[in-house]
């Protein structure tokens, strides 16, 4: 076999006899072959020189060492190739008077030293292990004394032209650069060029100065300044390599030559490149790579090089940019499904963030270099960002090119992706999708989700919901010890995750469900890999009328169903393996991970975690979904799986149960029962029939004729699809059924027990439909040419019309910029109100449970009544913590002024803190529509016999009373009046003291401020309990019970009080251990999920 230069050296040898006298003493033989066009020995091994310069090289003198300093030739070996003979002799021959090689070997070290001895006698031979990475590999060189002034780090398939050396360093001594790259070519085509430096911008990204598959025209043979050089072959000076301490052995190999480089300018030196030293590269994968790995590889590597090289005050600067960036092409690959780019996106923060020890010490030798500072470094980077500015460069022919693994080709490959072929269904419906969505949402968006029902706002800090979490206070109601919701954790951890915009997370966690549903839809249609399939099955699913009346009736449960229950439907088919998700009922689709119980347990696990955290009722959910797939998998014939599901979805369960403890443990042991689930609603007020229902509405949509659309394309897989299609088609209908008929059973009240919202109960449904529509345009792709011509051929032009039927609603309700919400709220009539009046006690509301904000308790005429701290709904009036202790007070109270027992129903609420009540029979005040629940007008004829109530009429349907005898919540009160008291006497006081109100110190109400009086006494309205602490002046007094019930003081001497709930550290240790669980749960999953190759198929 001819090397390359032996070929082009024999064919120019007739030129360069005729130019130069040439010597060929050393190898006559050799020469003699060459002449003959026969010469099978490396071209290396040959020495071609003019009489100068051999004269030259023979007469080594003193001037030529100090002119050509030693180098040090590094290069790391797997194995004896056959074509690692051609690079050991391109070192042989080099031109450069003073050099020696090192061979770092990761195999045998005796056969290796035997095979580079018969090229390189004088070369050094040592072991590394291919365990330890490229990058340490390489700096073994700094463990040993070597009288070397320069490196050559060159990779085992490289190649260099037999005065590459001697460019590289005289180029070096004659710019002062340090860090000095060649020009390298393709190994078999050396008229392509591989690279030639890159520039980066201030985000890492690399901008290479070659398209791929450029010829080299000599276009690029001045000498340049770059700032990064491949690793491939690099000249680097041994002092400044030994000062920045080489390369980060945490990269491996990818992306640390970027990091030298950066490093090398920060320490002032020079990188440059010398196109007329030429090197082959054949582009072997070595020991260190594993294919499918190099982006991940690269994009972890890109984050560190910036997170170590960086000074602190431009960190602040560019961190924040770099995450977001991270941030938007995440949302944008799961735009358009390609979720194994989030993988690699998200796993690079990760990885990094779980390396920080390593990471601080690469900045601290790294400051003890600097000699540049950052906005010097920022100089010499490309301006703005590479990744926009590779959207705006000419890909005509990118199709013919090879992917040269930069950041621009790795960021088109989105584009690219969506502009072929079929594809372009799915750009056009992101597209209109996401117009439709923000044109719809335009005053949502603009403005705010208005405060109705269940979408509280969220005024709460991340400070407030950690504290509160940590606490066993529960705020809400009359306040009791208790657990907090698990809800206000994850609450406090997403607010981090949101930067501390709280009302940015209430709108994701409200409006956003709509787009997460529509993608989570998206998601579970892929492996069926046909884009009308995915976008049928995102459409229907966007026009569902569900989504869209639980945002108009405050139903934020149904809102977070809608949103997760997708996904939690991918999960569940990987665990069953049900194709195409797996072999069973079919072959798998393209992109599937393998298999992985843990993966799925852990997915399923947090997923149904977060649904139970913020929706109680979400687990009846997942076991109403499980049972549908699995009855729907009997009907279709694949029962296989099944018993994996069980497996899989069982510890899904029992992780979801366990992240949430012990908040479920409190909530079971006060209140086991079914409506702590679903709530108090009663089924009367469903005004819809079961044609509504099969129409996925409560019949407050009018939408009578579009919304039949939904059942006719559900139909169409039934007459058409098979294999898969026909499974799930199944499945999908069990699904739709089972959710309408539960909610036309509720309607009918043929149930004992109180169900959820139309929207909970219809929002299976609603998957099912989507699912199924989906499936039937699958079938109408693949399955309806199997049949032979006859009526099926007149389904297409029916679905067609069935599908427009479905989607022209949301095209309508668009146009009114907030999904048919109503403009007011109840929180901007009241707060006006509140305004006005000086409101230091607790209010309580009574209506239908539906309109109440905070859970209910159950009252006659089918009303529930609930306590909130003040008139304006608050974010943790949202959550149920069970029956509190003066529930029961308050329910006697108002049964007792219902029948007419008590005309001072005020004086009977004084105690509980209750300074208002407000009866609610609107979910919004007018002019704007709502929900409409009429009080029952023997309800305000009972509380208008009151003699201590003040009824104020704030807007028709709502009415809110003031109550004159009440007590503020935390009060002074004159001696005896509280303390040692009973309620009875209390009740009858003909003179009732108003008490002067303590300061709350946060928002949780734990803390107190005041003073007292001597022979005064302290009144706090809540459930005796010996965790509430008082000090006078720093001296502790001991409490007392009040009133039979509540916490009382009373302190011998006056003085400036500090009253505060101490929580105990076993129960702040527990929330630590719980906070720990969810950590360990996702990252968990995440590593499972980032470890995962895609299958091939």
């Amino acid at each position: 076999m001819y090397s390359f230069w032996s070929e082009v050296l024999c064919r120019e040898l007739p030129t360069f006899r005729n130019e130069t006298q040439t010597i060929w003493s050393l190898f006559g033989k050799n020469t003699q072959e060459c002449q003959q066009g026969t010469c099978r020995t490396s071209f290396w091994r040959l020495t071609f020189a003019t009489v100068e310069h051999s004269v030259s090289k023979v007469n080594n003198s003193v001037d030529n060492a100090v002119a050509y300093p030693p180098v040090e030739i590094v290069v790391v070996a797997h194995a004896s190739d056959e074509w690692f003979e051609d690079v050991l002799s391109s070192f042989a021959i080099q031109d450069y008077p003073d050099f020696k090689v090192t061979v770092l070997t990761t195999g045998d070290e005796s056969t290796m030293q035997s095979f580079v001895s018969e090229y390189l006698p004088e070369a050094e031979v040592i072991p590394v292990d291919s365990s330890d990475g490229h990058g340490k590999n390489l700096n073994t060189v700094l463990s040993y004394e070597t009288n070397a002034a320069f490196f050559l780090f060159c990779d085992h398939d490289v190649a260099l032209a037999p005065d590459a050396l001697r460019l590289m360093v005289e180029e070096s001594l004659r710019s002062n650069a340090s860090v000095i790259g060649p020009k390298i070519v393709n190994w078999d085509r050396p008229d392509e060029l591989l690279d030639i430096g890159c520039s980066v911008d201030k985000l890492g990204y690399q901008i290479p100065r070659i398209e791929p598959g450029e010829l080299d025209q000599e276009q690029h043979d001045a000498v340049s300044d770059v700032f990064v050089i491949s690793s491939t072959v690099a000249l680097v000076r041994a002092d400044l390599f030994r000062a920045i301490s080489g390369f980060d052995e945490e990269m491996g190999m990818i992306g640390e030559d970027l990091d030298m480089c950066w490093r090398a300018h920060v320490a002032g030196a020079r990188v440059i490149t010398v196109p007329l030293a030429v090197a082959r590269h054949r582009e072997e994968k070595g020991e260190y790579r594993s294919d499918g790995d190099e982006e991940k590889l690269r994009e972890r590597h890109r984050l560190r090089t910036i997170l170590s090289n960086y000074g602190l005050a431009y960190s602040l600067l560019i961190l924040p940019q770099a995450f977001l960036l991270s941030l938007f092409r995440s949302i944008g690959s799961l735009l358009v499904g390609d979720f194994g780019r989030v993988r690699v996106l998200v796993g690079s923060w990760i990885w990094n963030l779980s390396r920080p020890r390593t990471l601080f010490e690469r900045r601290k030798k790294l400051k003890s270099v600097r000699r540049l500072p950052d906005i010097e470094v920022r100089a010499l980077q490309s301006s703005g960002y590479a990744l926009f500015k590779s959207l705006f460069k000419d890909r005509s022919q990118d199709s013919e090119k090879q992917n040269s693994g930069m950041v621009t080709e790795r960021f088109r490959r989105l584009l690219e992706s969506m502009r072929a072929g079929p594809s372009r269904v799915s750009v056009a419906f992101v597209s209109l999708a996401t117009l439709v969505f923000f044109f719809g949402s335009r005053h949502l968006i603009t403005r705010k989700v208005p405060v109705i029902g269940e979408l509280v706002p969220f005024d709460v800090g991340i400070q407030d919901c950690f504290s509160i979490w940590f606490s066993n206070w529960w705020v809400t109601g009359i306040g009791h010890e208790s657990t907090s919701p698990t809800a206000i954790g994850l609450t406090g951890f997403l607010g981090i995750v949101f930067l501390g915009s709280m009302g940015l997370l209430r709108l994701v966690l409200t409006l956003g469900m709509l787009p997460i549903g529509v993608i989570g839809m998206w998601n579970f249609l892929k492996p069926f890999n046909s884009p009308w399939v995915k976008v049928a099955g995102a459409s229907i699913y966007l026009a569902s009328p569900v989504p869209y009346e639980a945002l108009g009736s405050g139903s934020w449960g149904g809102l977070i169903l809608y949103g997760t229950l997708p996904w939690l439907l991918v999960l569940l088919g990987q665990a069953a393996k049900l194709s195409p998700f797996g072999p069973i009922g079919g072959a798998s689709g393209p992109g599937i991970m393998p298999s992985n119980w843990l993966r799925e347990a852990l997915g399923i696990g947090a997923l149904v975690g977060f649904m139970i955290a913020f929706f109680p009722f979400a687990s009846v959910e997942v076991i109403a979904l499980v049972a549908a797939i699995f009855v729907g998998s009997l009907l279709s014939g694949w029962p296989s799986g099944a018993l994996r599901l069980i497996g899989v979805l069982s510890l899904g369960l029992i992780i979801a149960l366990a992240v949430n403890l012990p908040w479920l443990i409190d909530v079971f042991a006060f209140d086991p029962s079914w409506e702590w689930l679903v709530g108090t609603r009663p089924s009367s007020n469903l005004s819809g029939g079961l044609s509504d229902f099969l129409q996925l509405t409560a019949g407050r949509s009018g939408n009578q004729i579009f919304g039949w659309g939904f059942l006719a394309i559900a139909v169409v897989p039934l007459i058409l699809a098979k294999g898969e299609r026909w499974a799930w088609a199944v499945r999908s209908w069990v699904m739709y059924l089972g959710g309408v008929s539960i909610l036309w059973v509720d309607s009918n009240q043929w149930l004992d027990i109180s169900m959820p919202r139309p929207e909970i109960l219809l929002a299976p449904a609603s998957i099912g439909v989507a699912v199924a529509g989906a499936m039937g345009v699958g079938a109408l792709q693949r399955d309806l040419q199997t049949y032979r011509f006859g009526w099926r051929q007149l389904v297409p032009i029916s679905t067609l019309i069935a599908f427009v039927l479905v989607v022209l609603p949301v095209f309508g309700n668009a146009f009114s910029g907030d999904w048919g919400m109503p403009d007011d709220e109840l929180n901007q009539v009241l707060s006006i109100q509140e305004s006005d009046t000086n409101i230091e006690g607790r209010v309580l509301w009574i209506g239908h449970d539906d309109l109440l904000a905070a859970a209910g308790s159950p009252i006659a005429e089918g009303l529930t009544f609930s306590v909130t701290s003040g008139l304006k709904s608050s974010f943790l009036d949202r959550w149920d913590a069970g029956p509190e202790p003066g529930d029961y007070l308050i329910e006697e109270a108002l049964l007792l002024a219902l029948d007419g027992g008590t005309t001072k129903l005020g004086r009977l609420l004084a105690p509980l803190g209750i300074s208002e009540i407000v009866l609610v029979g609107r979910s919004s005040p007018l002019p704007s529509k709502g929900q409409i629940e009429p009080i029952p007008s023997s309800v305000e004829a009972s509380l208008g016999k009151q003699l201590d109530l003040i009824r104020i009429v704030a807007s028709p349907g709502i009415v809110r009373y003031e109550n004159v005898s009440a007590l503020p919540a935390a009060s002074v009160v004159s001696d005896g009046h509280a303390v040692g008291r009973s309620l009875r006497s209390f009740a009858s006081d003909p003179l009732p003291e108003k008490g002067t109100a303590l300061t709350p110190k946060n928002h949780s109400a734990t803390s107190y401020s005041g003073f007292v009086e001597r022979d005064s006494e302290i009144f706090l309205s809540v459930p005796s309990t010996s965790t509430w602490k008082l000090s006078v002046d720093g001296v502790m007094v001991q409490q007392e019970t009040a009133l039979e019930w509540a916490v009382g003081f009373q302190p011998e001497f006056s003085g400036a009080i500090e009253l505060s709930h101490v929580t105990p550290s076993k129960h702040r240790i527990v929330i630590l251990l719980q906070a720990f669980l969810w950590i360990l749960v996702l990252f968990g999953f995440l590593r499972s999920s980032i470890g995962s190759d895609r299958s091939l198929l």
